[in-house]
């Protein structure tokens, strides 16, 4: 149940962010983006903090880099898929949306997913 409330909130939270970028400049910078990856936690917050400040691409990258470690991370799996809605990729976004298990996020969140994705990102 807090699975289906966290997806929920993250369907809708994923498209009401400000645009704004946040690019990591040092290879210092780029070494902590990787490192956070490894953590299921904290690359679901890095991401969403890069997402945050318009850094879609980086945000996407971060998740990928963790998937890579967890695949079956439910949250890493749908953020990936809104972000890809995100940077202009619903068809992207709308395969890995069908992926996902009504059992885990409930229907009516990949429902609203979705209809997110369709809508290029804006929630209708």
């Amino acid at each position: 149940m807090a699975l289906k409330l966290w997806a929920r909130a993250a369907v809708l939270a994923a498209f009401l962010l400000p645009t704004g970028a946040l690019h990591a400049e040092t290879l210092a910078e780029l070494d902590a983006l990787s490192d956070s990856a490894q953590d299921e936690g904290g690359a679901i917050a890095a991401a969403q903090d890069l997402a945050a400040d318009g850094a879609y691409l980086e945000a996407l990258a971060t998740l990928e880099r963790m998937l890579a470690v967890h695949p079956r991370s439910p949250e890493g799996r749908l953020l990936h898929a809104l972000y890809l809605c995100r940077v202009d990729d619903q068809r992207g976004g709308q395969v890995e949306i069908g992926k996902l298990k009504d059992s885990e996020f409930g229907s009516q969140t990949l429902a609203d997913a979705r209809a997110a994705c369709a809508a290029g990102g804006e929630t209708p």
